[in-house]
């Protein structure tokens, strides 16, 4: 109740902010007051100050944009009257638009980021029961033997801990299928995971097809286990032995708590950071999800499932009827639909897991498409925004996770632009030369210094996102 009285108090407050910064100044003014919120920002992120100097440098950050954009949408287009050069104009306004509003978004998000304290640490006869799932389709034996080792070795109860493999590279369709050498490939890879799971002590299941992909594939793990909670580490994802005394603890003082999702942490490098030589030097675009958007989206109630290295509750899992398979990324669907019924959920920042990243650019292209595909297939049949049962932070938090991946459409435009003055000298940009100095080079300056602030010690401002350009 408090939260929500405060959070429509800095509602009203910053409405009010806003109309007192749309108000006409001259060009002198303008600069003097962008330098003077530049110079807060730049004193605040110089000496690392947090607390309420964070949102003081946030405030100040404010006063700078909402300035630009005002000055953007105000003065810079031109005449609707002149088609030719209003429409690309506005196109280039949009691509704006959606930036600031994703770092709006963002900044939301991350504007108090918090750090769990450590599960509480449970006696061996207080542990709740545990089902290990490691789905598989067509990994190694190999990769997939360490990993299951590595399961069956965690710290815990061994009476209360059932590791199963979840094989859709063995299913009947595969093995009894039409084409005799693809069915002898499955049925030796059936007959091989399942004497590796007869060594290592681990329960071996298939199905009889490959229905739903990966969240059919749990769930049917779901219908053959009875634990209360439900683990799931990808095949190349493998556990330490902590990783369990780290946070079953969670799911103790808090009954409608569904999930603990952990990070993912990454031993080798992935194509772009193998060719560019930056594994070792630069931090990846996962650090920055993982070491503060998840963070940021635990303060609001929304951290979500990623897809491995997490622990669920089955009952909570029950509820809205197992792993949701309607996107393909049936993990954030899944936490979706759990928020939306009044769970809750916890995001640990302590790396208890060491995975693999794609090892060919091929795959690595293969695998963001998969986010970003699932990603707007939530975003348009379960759009957050609309979705009952969701906080009105929740709601913000989804919408920013989900339209994020519509970033390339952006630098194209951004890319595109100056074509249309160089080629066709069309006039898209109406300012003078003082009036781009006094709000436009103060505006990339102040998120120059707000995302260095924010984000510096995981992603650096241009040299990250160069990076993240290879991909567009």
């Amino acid at each position: 109740m408090v939260r929500s009285i405060t959070f429509l108090c800095w509602i009203a407050a910053a409405t009010i902010f806003a109309l007192f910064l749309t108000q006409p100044t001259g060009i002198k003014l303008q600069f003097a007051l962008s330098m003077a919120m530049l110079a807060i920002m730049f004193v605040i992120s110089t000496l690392r100050l947090k607390g309420i100097w964070r949102h003081i440098f946030l405030a100040a950050s404010s006063v700078i944009i909402i300035r630009y954009v005002h000055w953007r949408l105000t003065e810079t287009l031109p005449s609707v009257t002149q088609l030719s050069d209003f429409i690309p104009a506005l196109l280039l306004v949009v691509a704006e638009l959606y930036c600031i509003g994703m770092l709006g978004l963002g900044l939301f998000v991350n504007a108090q980021a918090i750090t769990r304290p450590r599960a509480l640490q449970l006696p061996d006869d207080e542990l709740p029961s545990v089902d290990v799932f490691v789905p598989s389709y067509n990994e190694e034996r190999d990769l997939v033997a360490v990993t299951l080792a590595a399961a069956k070795a965690m710290d815990y109860p061994k009476d209360r801990l059932t590791v199963y493999l979840l094989d859709d590279g063995g299913t009947d369709e595969k093995v009894y299928a039409a084409d005799e050498a693809k069915a002898a490939e499955a049925r030796e890879r059936r007959r091989s995971m399942q004497a590796l799971c007869a060594e290592l002590g681990v329960r071996y299941l298939t199905r009889e097809r490959n229905i739903a992909a990966k969240a059919g594939n749990l769930n049917n793990g779901l219908a053959y286990s009875t634990s209360e909670l439900v683990v799931v580490f990808d095949a190349d994802h493998v556990p330490s032995r902590e990783f369990l005394r780290e946070t079953v603890g969670h799911f103790a003082d808090e009954p409608k708590l569904f999930l603990v999702q952990t990070p993912h942490f990454f031993i080798n490098a992935d194509p772009i950071e193998r060719n560019l030589s930056t594994f070792s030097r630069m931090p990846s675009e996962n650090e920055m999800f993982y070491g503060e958007v998840q963070k940021g989206l635990d303060s609001w109630n929304s951290a979500f499932f990623c897809g491995s290295a997490a622990v669920l509750r089955r009952s909570a899992l029950d509820e809205v009827g197992g792993f949701a398979g309607v996107s393909i990324t049936e993990d954030c669907e899944t936490a979706l639909e759990l928020h939306a019924r009044g769970w809750k959920s916890r995001y640990v920042e302590t790396p208890l897991i060491a995975g693999l990243q794609p090892e060919t650019f091929e795959s690595f292209i293969g695998q963001r498409s998969r986010w970003c595909r699932g990603m707007m297939q939530i975003f348009m049949l379960k759009n957050p925004l609309f979705k009952r049962g969701l906080t009105f932070a929740q709601k913000l938090c989804y919408t920013s996770s989900n339209v994020f991946w519509l970033f390339p459409l952006s630098r194209l435009a951004f890319m595109v632009s100056p074509l249309f003055f160089i080629f066709f000298n069309l006039q898209i940009y109406h300012a003078s030369p003082q009036q781009f100095v006094a709000y436009t080079m103060t505006y990339i300056f102040a998120v120059m210094i707000m995302q260095n602030y924010m984000y510096g010690r995981l992603r650096w401002p241009w040299v990250s996102e160069s990076d993240s350009e290879l991909l567009v």
